[in-house]
């Protein structure tokens, strides 16, 4: 994934088709965006589980990751916002993401749009 901070608090989640190592390199980017220390929003049109592939160990090292950084998610991170265009997203899927925003401390939005997805954005930002 790539992590596009050209309208920084809004941030954009891309694919990244050239990724040979795409979990280490996403993590390098979060922490890096963590450690910037200022509030942001990650819009993404990823969804759980669009990569079924993904074996243990890599959510696993994920999980980790996450919770190694917990404290700076909650203090910097508004949200995440799911834009999903014309996809019916299951309601497993929906459950999945809120325990895990739950877990992190974190808001979800699932939206149609890019345009939905920025507005969304700016709520979150606005909370606090």
């Amino acid at each position: 994934m790539l992590f596009d901070t050209t309208r920084f608090p809004l941030v954009f989640l891309k694919e990244d088709p050239q990724a040979h190592s795409q979990d280490a390199d996403t993590e390098a980017q979060l922490a890096t965006l963590l450690g910037r220390g200022e509030r942001f929003v990650l819009l993404t049109d990823h969804l759980p589980g669009d990569h079924p592939e993904e074996g243990h160990e890599d959510r696993k090292r994920r999980a980790l990751f996450f919770k190694r950084h917990k404290e700076h998610l909650r203090a910097f991170c508004a949200g995440l916002v799911f834009v999903t265009g014309e996809r019916t997203i299951p309601a497993a899927v929906r459950l999945a993401a809120q325990g895990a925003g739950k877990v992190l401390g974190l808001s979800f939005d699932f939206v149609r749009s890019e345009s939905d997805g920025v507005a969304a954005a700016e709520r979150f930002l606005a909370r606090s």
